[in-house]
């Protein structure tokens, strides 16, 4: 042994490997769990590297993290259908306190907002210098905007901190759109008037009923529900934090926190367009604090085009959502003349409603020509499933979120990137990362991504290929089998591992839905194999 760890690191590697493979192949059982008394992955790198097994959050420095064992960290419990087995993290406090924020505070009296003032002057000058920037904390500025009170009156006097956050440094809270609101009635009526897909609902659906973050552990998507909850649950998403600009919030960069990356990147559909590099050369010589209006800005921004007038709800202004264009719907379509006739309109700001029409035009049939695509993809996908040589079958892999062994692409299953074969996975990709951002790239008029960027045609082309490949494979492998009279079984490693016996699908069991919460009228609700009735195989 310690002449093993006098050679070099890539042949220690190799070792480590290779006693590991041989040492776990004699010792696992049929579901690829180790034996109780038999040693783990981490006993045999143990003995290789000279190291001891620890837990990974103790601080040690583990060669390449093969004698560390995993330690859930801490959570808090989940809200929604599946609130049973749905796990955050403690940092989900910040990003939807109405349901999650405990007040922290070491001090403790009641304050004046002069006193909350002099006080974080010291403790986070940053912070009250923006909010003596802003309208709430700029008089002059107030009186210039006139802003009026929910008396018609102009108002007087600074919104101070404890408007926002209380006065009683024991009872502090963390403000929501509901507090904005009582000054912002407008405003939050129409971030509150969305539907599905909106920012009215981004959290309290897309998040608690959506497959992507239910069916992974919470330390890996909590990113997605901090963006979704700012997005539904806070009002400076958009203006931050404690400046609370308009201005910010007619930039693109607003929107760019949340909106972008392989699956719904419409900043780099915007930013590769004529519009975004206009926005390039002149934003900085833009004046920001006029109205989103027309003859306001040469350069349309996403605020100025989904946003019109500062209408707050975006979605007011789209045509149909289509799960980011996973759906196909054609837009130019007669039932949907009035919106495309309003499109035209905002777009005869700058070009002539020909020009408008022949682009709109452009868009929808670059998106109809991209979904044959992936119905082609589609059918040798679902092909080599009823013809059984998807390796792993569905009851090959670890169950689904729902707790099912159902095709991920067919009714009842949950069409997922991970834990599934590669056939699946090659296939969400195409539908979701590249079928998807075809339409965004022609709807931002995104030339080159349209055909050779991210999302496009040519991408859409190369995905199809490797599933094809990766299905010519599959069928020749199970030939070969047949003839020589093998009956393949997937590897045990398809359906358990360190990481896979994680994923809460093997934690369902029946009765852990709420199913009152899918008769919520409140709400628009996500069509998955729990809403209205709990199934369970």
């Amino acid at each position: 042994m310690l002449d093993i760890l006098k050679k070099p690191l890539s042949s220690v590697m190799g070792a480590t490997l290779a006693i590991a493979g041989v040492t776990l192949m004699a010792c696992t059982m049929g579901n690829g769990k180790a034996l109780a008394e038999g040693p783990t992955f981490q006993d045999v790198a143990s003995q290789v590297f000279g190291q001891a097994v620890g837990p990974d959050n103790d601080g040690t420095l583990y060669i390449f993290g093969l004698t560390a064992k995993y330690t859930q960290p801490e959570y808090v419990e989940g809200r929604g259908p599946y609130k049973s087995f749905l796990k955050f993290l403690p940092s989900i406090r910040w990003y939807d306190p109405e349901h999650y924020w405990t007040p922290g505070s070491q001090n403790e009296g009641v304050f004046k907002n002069e006193e909350c003032v002099l006080c974080h002057t010291v403790q986070t000058p940053t912070i009250v210098k923006d909010w003596k920037k802003s309208a709430h904390g700029n008089l002059e500025l107030r009186r210039g905007l006139g802003v009026k009170g929910k008396d018609g009156k102009p108002v007087e006097g600074t919104v101070g901190c404890d408007v926002c956050h209380g006065n009683d440094h024991q009872k502090l809270f963390m403000p929501t759109y509901k507090n904005c609101g009582e000054c912002h009635p407008k405003e939050t009526s129409e971030h509150r008037s969305g539907g599905l897909g909106s920012h009215t609902h981004a959290f309290t659906v897309n998040v608690l009923e959506f497959s992507w973050h239910v069916g992974k552990p919470a330390e890996e998507v909590a990113g997605c529900a901090e963006c979704h909850a700012i997005a539904e649950n806070r009002c400076d998403g958009c203006h931050t934090r404690h400046v609370f600009s308009p201005a910010e919030a007619r930039k693109p960069t607003a929107c760019r926190f949340c909106h972008m990356g392989i699956d719904h990147d419409e900043w780099a559909m915007y930013n590769t367009s004529i519009h975004g590099c206009l926005y390039e050369a002149e934003s900085a010589t833009m004046d920001w604090s006029k109205p989103s209006k027309k003859g306001n800005y040469r350069v349309p921004t996403c605020a100025y085009c989904h946003m019109q007038d500062g209408n707050h709800n975006p979605q007011q202004f789209g045509t149909i959502y289509s799960d980011m264009g996973m759906f196909q719907v054609d837009r130019g379509a007669p039932k949907h003349k009035a919106k495309r006739d309003a499109w035209i309109k905002k777009c005869q700001d700058c070009h002539s409603p020909r020009f408008a029409a022949d682009k709109l035009k452009e868009m929808d049939a670059g998106v109809n020509l991209s979904f044959t695509k992936w119905r082609e993809a589609a059918a040798v996908i679902v092909g080599c499933f009823l013809d059984g040589v998807v390796d792993p079958m569905p009851e090959g892999s670890p169950p689904d979120w729902y707790g099912h062994y159902t095709f991920s692409l067919l009714p009842g299953g949950d069409p997922r990137f991970y834990a599934t074969s590669n056939l699946e996975r090659l296939g969400l990709e195409m539908i979701c990362y590249l079928t998807g951002n075809v339409y965004k790239a022609y709807a931002h008029m995104s030339m080159y991504n349209q055909t050779y960027g991210n999302g496009s045609a040519f991408e859409q082309d190369r995905k199809l290929i490797e599933i094809k490949t990766e299905a010519a494979k599959l069928r020749r492998f199970a030939a070969i089998e047949k003839k020589i009279g093998l009956e393949h079984k997937s590897e045990a490693f398809w359906q358990h591992g360190e990481y896979l016996d994680l994923l809460p699908g093997w934690k369902r069991k029946p009765g852990d839905v709420d199913v009152e919460w899918f008769k919520r009228t409140d709400i628009p609700h996500r069509a998955n194999a729990d809403a209205g009735v709990e199934i369970h195989h």
